[in-house]
């Protein structure tokens, strides 16, 4: 068993310190999203509580909160189990306020 001798390269823990304060930024936006959604949202509810949003409406809503991207967004509402319709050729998340 040999061990490497030699400098430790300092670069690859400054990328490991900013990929960790990513991943823990990106579990805070998803945190975020996830209680702002459950306050005010269920992926189902009765007819008179449905509402169609767009995405771009959600992330205003979400604005004064945390700054998200469309995509990520999209990803975590069909995963919680929202889903998509499509009025006028337009796509709009269906989704029953609380």
């Amino acid at each position: 068993m040999s061990k490497k001798i030699g400098f430790r390269s300092y670069e690859n823990a400054k990328d490991e310190e900013k990929q960790n304060e990513q991943e823990k930024l990106q579990a805070e936006r998803r945190k975020a999203i996830a209680n702002f959604l459950g306050q005010n949202y269920s992926p189902i509810g009765s007819t008179s509580a449905k509402c169609y949003k767009t995405t771009a409406e959600l992330i205003y809503d979400l604005s004064n909160i945390i700054s998200v991207r469309p995509n990520e967004l999209a990803k975590q509402l069909a995963d919680a189990g929202y889903h998509v319709e499509y009025l006028a050729g337009q796509p709009y998340w269906v989704m029953y306020e609380k």
